[in-house]
């Protein structure tokens, strides 16, 4: 059975502005949020996943509207991302000392903001900019997602709730590419900005639901941040222009400025991220066990659509269709995989969850030949696997971390996410540029998942059980 350690700060009834109403992580206070905010935040992360997919199918429109070339207009998507990494961890950092109904809050107007920046923009310096902006405040909203359940929920119930949120996850991804479509097509694509812009209605009904909080002691290492903020910034530009030899100085920069984030953390009495993070615990494990499987899964993303191009001559709109009914069955089952979770535990469920992503890859790879009907249904293993790996995973996380740095460790979480399928994708569209056949992309991607399964069973178990025997 998973053991938790008390939440870093706990709700207050109003009135009472004081840390002695704390509670524990198996019992919850009558101020705790009630099963609406779960559907609350899976409205908002709707539109925060959204928000990627359906600009990456404007990407052809925006380039000749504008009268940019497609390496421009790919930075609408680029820099949305690189951003969407970095303000994960901070907001995470954050939630650490503020209350999460004010960062959420400040999120959302910031994200609401940039869509208004965006429409209303002429030229392609202040379309950059709105998404940009957007990012910066749509970050948010992954990061403090996965908060809410790992510091109000108690232990047994948490995998269903991030199981659910999870499943709001994967119905984005599926309706991301046919709403982009739709609203590209039909009206133009500067409208796909309004659609944020829900994020607004979603806000008073939210913090109604979030508890009152107060302000935890703690400081912001600005430096530190700063440092780490640039080295991941760096290392998503090396990762994006790989092949290249700006490639190279984007590396040796990221190298420099990540030396400067470690000596700064060696040296700060309240660093931004603990080293210790990394340094002893499970939690490292459970990172390079997420960063393995976001690997395939991301890739997975960007491989398929081309394969089915490449195939069999599929435009945009018929891709979609073609990924929309394993999208719904990862949303249909993700709250199922949490509740397996909480009743089987993190461990089976991820093992279980990689065994069925990779069987999909190998139908994909051994079968896709087929025809696009057979692509469609191989996809529902991996998308299922994909979902119960992250709920099982950020149930596993939450509680293997020290209750002072639960926000800074989901934040971590959230951002490697984000690294790992910016790597992913990079790896997979190089080894395709360079000639490989596509079923052997796959199979590497079930590779990835074999050395995954093999840190789950045989490292993260052990660790895993020796720190919640401790």
């Amino acid at each position: 059975m998973d053991k938790a350690a008390a939440p870093p700060f706990a709700p207050v009834n109003k009135g009472q502005q004081t840390d002695s109403s704390r509670t524990s992580n198996s019992t919850i206070d009558s101020s705790q949020p009630g099963k609406s905010i779960i559907y609350l935040l899976g409205c908002l992360l709707l539109f925060s996943v959204m928000n990627v997919s359906v600009f990456n199918i404007a990407l052809p429109d925006i380039s000749r509207d504008l009268q940019i070339s497609s390496s421009l207009a790919g930075w609408v998507s680029t820099g949305y991302a690189m951003v969407y990494a970095i303000g994960a961890l901070l907001y995470g950092k954050l939630a650490d000392i503020f209350p999460l109904k004010r960062l959420m809050t400040i999120g959302i107007i910031i994200f609401a903001f940039g869509s208004i920046i965006g429409f209303l923009s002429e030229g392609y310096i202040w379309l950059l900019a709105g998404r940009i902006v957007q990012s910066a405040g749509a970050s948010c909203i992954p990061a403090l997602a996965m908060m809410v359940p790992a510091r109000y929920f108690a232990p047994d119930k948490r995998g269903a709730v991030m199981g659910s949120i999870a499943s709001f996850i994967a119905l984005s991804a599926g309706i991301g590419p046919i709403v982009g479509g739709f609203v590209a097509g039909e009206l133009h694509w500067k409208y796909l900005f309004l659609l944020s812009l829900g994020t607004l209605i979603v806000l008073p009904f939210l913090r109604r639901s979030l508890p009152t909080e107060t302000r935890r002691s703690g400081r912001i290492d600005i430096v530190g941040a700063v440092l780490l903020a640039g080295a991941v910034a760096l290392l998503m530009l090396t990762i994006t222009s790989f092949g290249a030899m700006t490639a190279l100085l984007y590396g040796a920069f990221c190298i420099v400025l990540a030396g400067g984030f470690i000596l700064r953390t060696h040296r700060s009495k309240e660093p931004f991220i603990s080293l210790s993070l990394f340094a002893k615990g499970p939690f490292r494990y459970a990172i390079l066990a997420i960063f393995l499987s976001s690997v395939a899964g991301f890739s997975m993303m960007l491989v398929i659509p081309l394969m089915l191009k490449a195939s069999f001559g599929l435009g945009t709109d018929k891709i979609g269709l073609v990924l929309f009914p394993a999208a719904i069955a990862a949303a249909l089952m993700g709250r199922i995989g949490g509740r397996w979770t909480d009743r089987f535990g993190s461990i089976p469920i991820l093992l279980m969850a990689a065994l069925l992503m990779i069987g999909g890859f190998v139908l994909l790879a051994g079968f896709s030949w087929v025809g696009a009907w057979v692509v469609a249904i191989a996809l529902i293993l991996p998308n299922i696997g994909s979902v119960f790996i992250q709920s099982s995973m950020s149930k596993l996380v939450s509680l293997l971390l020290p209750p002072a740095q639960l926000g800074a460790g989901m934040g971590v979480f959230s951002m490697t996410n984000f690294l790992s399928g910016a790597i992913g994708g990079a790896i997979a569209t190089t080894a395709l540029d360079w000639g490989a056949a596509f079923p052997a992309v796959l199979l590497a991607m079930a590779c990835a998942l074999l050395l995954q399964m093999a840190v789950v069973q045989f490292v993260l178990r052990g660790k895993a059980a020796a720190a919640a025997a401790s």
